[in-house]
């Protein structure tokens, strides 16, 4: 064969070939580049709209009952548990008994002497009046028998003295009288009216420790755990929670976008959730809350191929209508349309 007849046979062969890879390598790179799927799916964790919260007594003690066990559902101002509270009761009645004292007081001071310690009293003054008086006439008597020398220059001293000592008390009659007659003091009402306060803030700070002896619930949920016992010691140098408690009244799912998708995600966008333990059933719920700030992942699921080191962005997805009864920290999947 010659080599023209050669060449016309070779480069239809060269031509075809290069059409062919040229259609397989545009079928390659459609391969290597496949369309993103619709919907974006995000692990994440049931979790109440508050946090959980642990309740502790604000006051030292020893439990001596617990009133509620896990899963109680609890109403606000609910008693949950109670410390011994005999030294607490023994100090109310204390201050109750010194705020009746100082009442009793204020009365005294504040309305005066009555009409019969009026006349006690005038009645005393009267009679340490008369009593100076007749000193006194014995007084002139001995000193006109001293002058003669009838009777010594003793008992003449001897009476006057008395005499002194009996104007003195006269006068102090007189003056205790006045003073009654008078009223109280206005200081003196002061002073009876400041003692009740006091009685009565020491009365109020003996309530308040009463009442430290009681755990109330905050507010209405669910006992989550138990973390003490009756008998047990409370210290407020290390509080001991006693009880776990939540609300489960609002329940929303915090999942996990990663890194690469978060654009695809709005504040409203409606979704679905679904759970593993629950087949197939769908949830509505629409995005709630976005975090601003990118974390490490910590939901993990059981695809082996699924990233690890990978950043994520939190979000809040909630319930449409009254949530589902889902424990708390079950694993679900929040599907969102792009």
């Amino acid at each position: 064969m010659t080599k023209l007849k050669l060449a016309v046979l070779v480069i239809p062969v060269v031509a075809i070939a290069a059409w062919l890879a040229a259609g397989s390598s545009h079928r390659v790179a459609q391969a290597a580049t496949p369309d993103l799927p619709t919907v974006l799916v995000a692990p994440g964790r049931v979790e109440p709209f508050r946090d959980p919260v642990e309740l502790a007594f604000e006051t030292p003690g020893r439990i001596v009952a617990i009133d509620v066990d896990e899963g109680d559902t609890v109403v606000a101002g609910q008693i949950l548990a109670r410390l011994d509270d005999r030294l607490a009761k023994a100090r109310v009645a204390s201050a109750t008994a010194a705020v009746a004292q100082a009442r009793a007081r204020y009365d005294l001071a504040h309305r005066g002497p009555r009409r019969e310690d009026l006349d006690a009293a005038k009645a005393d003054a009267a009679a340490a009046g008369a009593d100076a008086a007749h000193r006194d006439v014995e007084l002139a008597r001995s000193t006109r028998l001293g002058e003669t020398g009838a009777i010594s220059t003793t008992a003449v001293d001897a009476d006057s003295a008395a005499a002194r000592v009996s104007a003195a008390t006269a006068a102090a009659a007189a003056a205790r009288y006045q003073a009654l007659a008078k009223g109280t003091r206005v200081e003196q009402v002061a002073d009876a009216a400041a003692a009740v306060d006091a009685a009565l803030a020491e009365l109020d700070a003996a309530k308040v420790a009463l009442d430290q002896t009681l755990l109330r619930a905050p507010r209405g949920g669910v006992i989550l755990r138990r973390l003490a016992e009756v008998g047990a010691l409370v210290t407020t140098m290390t509080p001991l929670p006693v009880l776990s408690l939540a609300d489960l009244a609002q329940l929303e799912i915090r999942a996990e976008i990663d890194e690469a998708d978060i654009a695809a995600i709005a504040l409203g966008k409606p979704a679905y959730a679904t759970a593993d333990a629950y087949a197939d059933q769908r949830w509505p719920v629409h995005v709630t809350r976005i975090t601003r700030e990118l974390g490490r992942k910590t939901v993990r699921d059981d695809d082996p191929r699924a990233r690890v080191d990978t950043r994520v962005l939190e979000v809040i997805a909630s319930f449409d209508g009254a949530p589902p009864a889902l424990p708390l920290g079950l694993r679900m999947y929040v599907h969102v349309q792009r």
